[in-house]
C-alpha cells in the first residue's frame, strides 16, 4: 500500500505547496496595487517585470554567484556541523565544552565579523564564509540531538562484543542520524541563502556582484522593484532547495532505523552511576572540560592585543572592556534587559506559531502545503529587505525587533515539529489503526509524544538563535538594546563599549543555550 500511495500523495503535496505560493503571490499583488503599505511594498506584476527586464545583464549573473557561495557555504557548514558533533560524540570529555563552543562562533555579532573578515581573508571568501556560519549551529544542534536517539540496548550490545568506538560510530550512530541529518540540511539551505546575502554586503569582487549586492543598492537608491526581485529569487532558491531535501528526507524515512528508540543518552548512565560525591580535583577538571573554548577564546584575545599588537580601535584589550563593564553596569544591566525581554518573548511567540503551524499541517495535507511554502518563503528572505517591509506596518518600534525574533524561531521549529509528528515508531500507525483509534487519539496519543524529541531540539537551537536574532532587530531598526549599542558605539570607535556589548551578546546567548539543553536532557527523560 505505500508503495502505491506515494506518487499520489507526492504529487498532491507538490500541487498543494503550488497552489499556496499562488495564494502568496495573490495576497502580494492585491496589496501592492492597492499600496496597502505604500509604495515600498510594489505589486508582483512590476517585480516580476523588472525580473524579466533586469535578469540579463544584472539579476541573473547575480544570482549565479550568489547560489555558488551559497551552495560551498552550505557544504562547509553541513560538513563542520556535523564533524564537531561527531567529535563531542566520541570524545565524550569535550562534549560540553564542544557545544558552548559552538554557541560562542554563533553568538559572535555579524556586523562586528564582517570588517574583520574582509581585512584578513579574501573579499569573496566573506559570503562564504557567513553562508557556513549560518549553517554551521542549526546543522550541530540537529545532529548532536540526533546522536541522543541511540537505543542503549544497542549501544550495550555493541560494548559487551567488543567493538571499538570507530565501529560502533559507523555500524549503530551514523545510520540513526541520517534523519537528523537531513533535518539539518532541510534548516541549512535557506540559512545559506541568507548568510551569503549577509557576507555580500561587507564587499564581494566588482565583477562578480550578488544579489547581497543588489539589495543593498536597491535600498539606498530606492530602486523598490529591483530590490523586491533581488529577495523573490533568494526565496525561490531556497524554496527549491527545500522540495529537494525534501525528497530525500523521504527516501531516508522510508529506511529502517529500529535502533532509534528516543531515550536517554550517555548522561543519563552517568546519572545513575556517579552517585558518590566528586573529588576536587574531578570536579576541576570537570569545570575546565566544560568552559575550555572561553579560556581558549580569552588567550588567544590577548594574545592578539599583547603580542601581535593590534591597533586598539580594531580590537580593544580584555581588561578595558571587562573595566568599561564594571564601571556602566547599570548602562550594561538596562539595555541587556531589553534585548533579553525581546528575545524571550519573540522565542515564545515564534514557537507557539511553529507548532500550531506544525499541528494545522499534520491535520490537513491540504493546510500542510498551503503553510509549508509561505514559511519557507519568510525564513529565507533576507532581514535586511523584510524589516523595513516590518517596519512600515508596524513602525520602528520594540514589536519590530520581537517580530525579527519570533521569525527566526519559527521556521526551525515548523520543521523540526512537522518532521518528528510523522516520524512515529515502526509498526505503531499498523497498531493504532487496528485498534480502531481515532484521528484526535493518534494526535495525542502516538504523534505528538514522538514529536518531543524534534520540538526540545528545535527549542535548543531557537535559545540561543533569537537572542542573536533580536540583536540583529536592534540594529536594523535602531532601537536600545545591545545590538544597538554594539552598532552605534562601533561606528563611532569606542571600541571598549562596543565590545562590552559583543562580550555581553555571547555570554547570554551561550547561558541560554545551556538553559535549553538542560530542559530538553530533562525533557526527554521524562518522556520515558
Amino acid at each position: 500500500m505505500r508503495s502505491t500511495n506515494a506518487d499520489p500523495s507526492r504529487l498532491r503535496s507538490a500541487l498543494l505547496g503550488g497552489i499556496g505560493l499562488v495564494i502568496v503571490i495573490g495576497i502580494w499583488e492585491l496589496l501592492g496595487q492597492g499600496e496597502v503599505f505604500g509604495r515600498g511594498w510594489p505589486p508582483a506584476s512590476d517585480v516580476l517585470r523588472t525580473l524579466i527586464d533586469d535578469w540579463g545583464r544584472v539579476l541573473g549573473p547575480a544570482l549565479r554567484n550568489t547560489t555558488w557561495s551559497a551552495v560551498r557555504g552550505f557544504a562547509i557548514g553541513l560538513t563542520l556541523g556535523f564533524s564537531l558533533a561527531s567529535i563531542g560524540l566520541l570524545v565524550s570529555p569535550l562534549r560540553r565544552g564542544i557545544g558552548r563552543l559552538a554557541t560562542l562562533l554563533n553568538s559572535i555579532p555579524w556586523i562586528a565579523l564582517g570588517p574583520l573578515l574582509v581585512m584578513v581573508v579574501s573579499t569573496s571568501a566573506t559570503p562564504v564564509i557567513f553562508a557556513a556560519m549560518a549553517v554551521f549551529f542549526s546543522s550541530f544542534v540537529a545532529i548532536s540531538s540526533g546522536f541522543n536517539l541511540v537505543g542503549r540496548a544497542h549501544h550495550d550490545v555493541f560494548t559487551v562484543l567488543g567493538a571499538p568506538k570507530l565501529r560502533r560510530f559507523r555500524r549503530l550512530e551514523f545510520p540513526v542520524v541520517i534523519p537528523s541529518l537531513v533535518y539539518a540540511a532541510k534548516l541549512g539551505a535557506p540559512a545559506a541563502m541568507f548568510g551569503v546575502v549577509f557576507g555580500e554586503w561587507f564587499g564581494v569582487p566588482v565583477k562578480a556582484p550578488g544579489l547581497g549586492v543588489i539589495i543593498v543598492t536597491s535600498l539606498q537608491q530606492f530602486v523598490t522593484t529591483r530590490l523586491w526581485a533581488a529577495a523573490a529569487l533568494t526565496a525561490i532558491v531556497a524554496v527549491l532547495a527545500y522540495g529537494v531535501l525534501g525528497l530525500v528526507e523521504r527516501a531516508a524515512a522510508a529506511r529502517d532505523f529500529a535502533v532509534s528508540e528516543d531515550i536517554r543518552n550517555e548522561t543519563a548512565v552517568l546519572r545513575l552511576t556517579d552517585v558518590a560525591p566528586l573529588s576536587m580535583g574531578r570536579r576541576i577538571g570537570d569545570i575546565l572540560l566544560t568552559i575550555w573554548p572561553f579560556l581558549v577564546i580569552i588567550a588567544l584575545w590577548q594574545f592578539a592585543v599583547s603580542v601581535w599588537q593590534v591597533n586598539s580601535i580594531v580590537i580593544p584589550s580584555p581588561g578595558s572592556v571587562v573595566a568599561d563593564i564594571a564601571t556602566n553596569s547599570g548602562t550594561y544591566l538596562g539595555i541587556t534587559l531589553s534585548t533579553f525581554q525581546l528575545a524571550a518573548l519573540g522565542l515564545l511567540v515564534g514557537t507557539l506559531i511553529g507548532v500550531t503551524a506544525a499541528l494545522a499541517s499534520w491535520l490537513s495535507p491540504v493546510l500542510r502545503g498551503l503553510i509549508t511554502s509561505p514559511m519557507i518563503v519568510m525564513y529565507s528572505v533576507p532581514l535586511v529587505a523584510i524589516v523595513p517591509i516590518i517596519a512600515r506596518v508596524i513602525g520602528y518600534t520594540r514589536t519590530t525587533v520581537l517580530a525579527v525574533a519570533a521569525l527566526v524561531s519559527m521556521f526551525p521549529t515548523f520543521v523540526l515539529t512537522s518532521s518528528g509528528l510523522h516520524r512515529t515508531p515502526t509498526g505503531s500507525e499498523d497498531v493504532f489503526t487496528v485498534m480502531g483509534a481515532h484521528r484526535r487519539t493518534r494526535l495525542l496519543r502516538l504523534a505528538m509524544p514522538s514529536a518531543v524529541p524534534n520540538f526540545l531540539t528545535a527549542f535548543r537551537l531557537n535559545a540561543a538563535l533569537a537572542f542573536v536574532a533580536a540583536i540583529l532587530g536592534e540594529y536594523l531598526t535602531g532601537r536600545p538594546g545591545l545590538g544597538w549599542t554594539f552598532a552605534l558605539n562601533y561606528a563611532s570607535f569606542n571600541m571598549p563599549r562596543a565590545w562590552g556589548a559583543a562580550v555581553l551578546i555571547v555570554i547570554f546567548s551561550v547561558l541560554a543555550y545551556v538553559g535549553a539543553s538542560w530542559v530538553e536532557e530533562r525533557g526527554r527523560h521524562r518522556m520515558l
